[in-house]
């Protein structure tokens, strides 16, 4: 650990520039949102300064985030001829970097403070911990939304919101929306079991009823309309290292090392419970352990990287499945990217040190469909917003390689943007498999697949609710393109 530090302050000192180190940690949410605004930042300041970036919590760092007083994620130091001289508290946008880099000593801009929820202009009623009981009881139907101001996702619903309360009182649809800031009303987020934002909760006469999972203007409006208490959510899926005892060892942050240390070969999958591609493997891993046995030289483990978040970051996991071989823990490690059957697991364990053996495999023709049409635009994790905000509009279908639903729909969506194509709306349609960009499917709560999406300016307008045949995807996406045509 102190060989981090020390490799830092090297590196810090031996710059003739100025440089500005962003230290982060990989779960953070405002780290993400902050990376491509640092990197474009980056790019435009490299003739002269320098903008570097440090994960802290990797355990190998715990003395540099502990040295700098790391509290809070992301945290920017201005550092010149090796010593902090600043720390930035600006803006997380490029634009404001590049201001303060330019000029770090100039005071900075603050921020104009948002007006709180409650003291904008909307039909959406606020309740306080006063006014919520005596409201809901003369109400005969409330929703009422429990949110957090930070939270990005409720930023998100807000506008959805209360263009639904304007249409319920434009068409006379009796019942009321309110909000509530579980911040501010914590008593009241603690009375209904409030654990994350947004909660949304229907009360009949005053009564609690049940929990409603509606984002969307036309979802709330129809919900209000007909109130109806939804399907019980599937039981959770039963996770791998409490299934019965196998073959695979199941290892987190404290028997990682021992474990690895005596063993000779080791293939350690790094998974995440929501993967698909991690789902179809691990039959096949499973199997391919059962066959080592009786071998005591090898063994099969494996990560619940949503777990062992630390462990995955460590282990430099970007994506899932990630698989390593390990000998002895440091003495032969290297990534595996041979095939993903028992027989290829087999085949490299047996020769492990074989060059053939961890060769990635050629892609199946049904991958290969998925991404051999020119026609729609295959978005990722890196390029989704800055590939949307380029086109006026864009139709997006998250899917997932596995899902038979996706692989039925994918015909006619192909054909769909063709047709469009040929009629100069070229590249208006794109696909994005969540089973290898989880930041988009977390941000937009990809949930079932596949969901369709409409995007104008590179905002979301709608989802797609309609028949899944080329005409009528054709069609809905004709109507927003009309719409600026007139």
């Amino acid at each position: 650990m102190w060989h981090c530090l020390q490799t830092l302050a090297k590196f810090i000192k031996r710059e003739a520039k100025p440089a500005l180190v962003m230290f982060y940690a990989p779960w953070c949410g405002f780290c993400k949102s902050l990376k491509p605004e640092y990197a474009e930042a980056a790019s435009e300041l490299k003739d002269d300064v320098i903008l570097a970036a440090i994960d802290v919590n990797r355990p190998e760092n715990a003395m540099i985030r502990t040295h700098y007083n790391i509290t809070g994620f992301p945290t920017m130091i201005y550092f010149l001829n090796g010593q902090p001289k600043y720390t930035y508290e600006g803006e997380n946008k490029k634009a404001a970097i590049v201001a303060f880099m330019r000029n770090p000593s100039a005071p900075p801009v603050v921020k104009q403070k948002e007006p709180e929820w409650s003291e904008t202009d909307s039909e959406v009623v606020h309740l306080g911990g006063n006014s919520f009981d005596p409201v809901v009881k003369a109400e005969a139907s409330v929703l009422v939304m429990f949110y957090a101001p930070w939270c990005g996702h409720c930023k998100k619903m807000k506008p959805e919101y209360e263009q639904a309360a304007a249409i319920m009182k434009k068409e006379g649809i009796p019942g009321m929306l309110a909000a509530v800031d579980a911040t501010k009303e914590q008593s009241l987020a603690s009375r209904y079991s409030v654990k994350g934002y947004p909660t949304v909760i229907y009360f009949e006469q005053g009564e609690r009823r049940f929990d409603v999972n509606v984002r969307e203007a036309t979802r709330i409006v129809e919900f209000m309309r007909e109130p109806r208490e939804p399907p019980p959510p599937p039981p959770p899926e039963r996770p791998w290292a409490d299934e019965e005892a196998g073959d695979v060892v199941h290892l987190n942050e404290e028997n990682f090392k021992p474990f690895l240390r005596k063993k000779k070969h080791v293939l350690v999958i790094f998974y995440a419970p929501w993967c698909g591609h991690c789902k179809k493997t691990k039959p096949e891993f499973i199997e391919a352990a059962a066959r080592f046995r009786d071998d005591p030289k090898v063994e099969f483990a494996a990560v619940d990287c949503t777990v062992e978040q630390a462990l995955c970051s460590t282990n430099d996991v970007k994506g899932y499945p990630t698989m390593k071989y390990f000998s002895y823990y440091t003495k032969n490690t290297r990534v595996y990217n041979g095939g993903r059957t028992a027989d290829d697991f087999v085949r490299f364990m047996l020769e492990p040190d074989k060059l053939s053996n961890n060769t990635p495999s050629p892609p199946t023709p049904e991958n290969l469909s998925w991404f051999s049409d020119s026609t729609v635009i295959h978005l990722t994790d890196r390029n989704f917003t800055q590939t949307l905000k380029k086109r006026k509009v864009v139709l997006v279908m998250f899917y997932a390689p596995w899902c038979g639903h996706c692989k039925r729909m994918k015909p006619d969506y192909i054909e769909a943007a063709k047709d469009l194509a040929s009629q100069g709306y070229d590249q208006c349609m794109a696909m994005v498999d969540c089973t290898e960009n989880p930041e988009v499917t977390e941000e937009y709560e990809i949930s079932g697949f596949p969901t369709v999406k409409l995007f104008k300016d590179g905002k979301f307008v709608t989802d797609y609710k309609g028949k899944r045949t080329t005409e009528d995807i054709k069609s809905f996406v004709l109507r927003y393109f009309s719409k600026d045509e007139l």
